[in-house]
């Protein structure tokens, strides 16, 4: 198991944010989906081709796993890098596919929990996750780019897109060229955060141990440094090289490590759900026997994961094009009044409401699931007319991700239409005389009706 220290912890998840920077290497991007390659199988396959081609001969490279020495001998025999990069899978670094420690991270950057990311991979993971969630994140591969001071991922040694002559790749650039250039100047901005955590590196990187020392002398105390990887602290030549006490090695993956920083994140969201949501219910006169359903369902949310806890925010707000939604407190208030729907409308059918990885929630009767349930608001501000095609598209959406989408949406904070609503078909949407034909949209239901108990139960009945 996983164990964070407190230290970090507390960092990732201060007021503000900003506390914590992260440095990434290879480690990160070689667990599924993205399965890139390390440094050393990248080494191995591209000496090979190399061999092939004619551009060295068998034996040349003394050591065909040590990519900075392969670099030099391409370096002396090509006059460049262009002929070693041309044989790296570029196209599969701009294309790869993010892994879970990306989602995680991206969403972190986006809360602003992780600032600045310093990586020393080629691959586009990172980015690509953010695009999945729908956010963009500041990106800088190259010098002369100014370094934002809101949060922006840094490709250290270049990116796959980079001029191939320009990726950082020889061992004379890795030891000694990057000294008072650009690499140095970045590092010392990114670096001097209150705490860093080096996660997926094991090799020495000179750039980095050095550039710390020059920080750490400069403010006369030891940094707040943590370092995460697979192995034991003492096979990782980097957590020597940084001098890393046992107490600040965390031993796990990178997706697991990424998994504990998001949950310390998404505890402190779902306290303040409770603390938004009911201070809502209570100036809004809600009874009691109300702010008690409210606030249990609101305890099951303890332990869902930062991710989907950003699509519960996105569906509430009827986003769709974020599947990750930055907490705030207005969301926290607008769901409140669906969740306490939710939870009546459990009670009166007995019914368990419990969350899903996918942001909705899943009604069960006797420990089998009965409903999927998407939960919005029309934020005090929409009529039904104007929300129902917003939730027509996301429910598409949803469904074209995962096997089974929404059966049913339970929209609160509606404001009043000019006249009732169409009443929902509960037998045949596309012919209201076929008792053969089921309904061909997603129903939408008014938490705001005084008879959605009444609605549901009949839907589910039919179903």
């Amino acid at each position: 198991m996983v164990t964070i220290p407190a230290e970090l912890l507390h960092a990732i998840a201060a007021p503000g944010g900003g506390q914590v920077a992260l440095v990434i290497g290879a480690g990160c991007s070689v667990e599924a989906p993205t399965s890139m390659p390390l440094a050393t199988d990248l080494a191995h396959e591209a000496c090979r081709q190399l061999v092939l081609d004619q551009i060295l001969v068998e034996g040349q490279c003394a050591d065909p796993w040590d990519l900075a020495a392969l670099a030099s001998l391409v370096w002396a025999v090509t006059h460049g890098q262009t002929e070693l990069v041309k044989r790296f899978p570029r196209a599969a670094m701009r294309q790869a596919r993010p892994n879970l420690g990306h989602k995680l991270l991206a969403a972190l950057m986006a809360e602003n929990a992780i600032g600045h990311v310093l990586s020393l991979n080629f691959d586009f993971a990172v980015e690509n996750a953010a695009i999945h969630l729908g956010h963009t994140i500041p990106t800088i591969d190259a010098p002369g780019q100014p370094v934002p001071v809101r949060p922006a991922l840094i490709y250290l040694h270049g990116s796959a897109i980079s001029d191939p002559e320009r990726l950082v790749l020889r061992t004379e650039a890795i030891d000694d060229a990057w000294k008072n250039q650009w690499e140095q100047i970045v590092a010392t901005q990114v670096l001097s955060a209150p705490h860093i955590l080096f996660a997926g590196l094991g090799s020495a990187a000179p750039v980095l141990s050095a550039t710390l020392a020059m920080i750490q002398e400069a403010l006369g105390a030891e940094k707040d440094i943590y370092q995460a990887d697979i192995g034991d602290l003492a096979g990782n030549t980097l957590a020597q090289q940084l001098n890393i006490p046992t107490e600040r090695y965390i031993r796990g993956g990178w997706c697991e490590v990424l998994e504990k920083l998001g949950g310390r994140v998404a505890a402190d969201h779902v306290h303040a759900l409770k603390v938004n949501g009911l201070a809502n219910l209570v100036e809004n006169a809600f009874g009691q026997a109300d702010r008690a359903r409210f606030t249990g369902l609101a305890a099951k949310l303890a332990g869902v994961s930062l991710l989907a806890l950003g699509k519960l925010r996105a569906f509430a707000q009827l986003d769709r094009n974020t599947l990750y939604r930055v907490h705030s407190p207005q969301v926290d208030t607008q769901i409140a009044e669906p969740m306490v729907k939710l939870a009546e409308l459990g009670e009166a059918l007995g019914l368990e409401p419990r969350p899903t990885a996918g942001g909705t929630w899943q009604l069960f009767k006797d420990g089998r699931p009965r409903a999927q349930v998407l939960l919005a608001s029309g934020g005090g501000v929409l009529r039904l007319a104007a929300v129902e095609p917003r939730a027509r598209e996301l429910c598409a959406q949803i469904s074209a991700e995962v096997p089974q989408g929404p059966d049913l949406i339970l929209i609160g904070g509606l404001m009043p239409s000019q006249q009732p609503p169409r009443h929902i078909d509960i037998v045949a949407d596309v012919d209201p005389e076929s008792l053969i034909d089921g309904l061909s949209d997603t129903p939408i239901v008014s938490a705001n009706d005084p008879d959605f108990i009444v609605r549901i139960g009949t839907l589910l009945n039919a179903a």
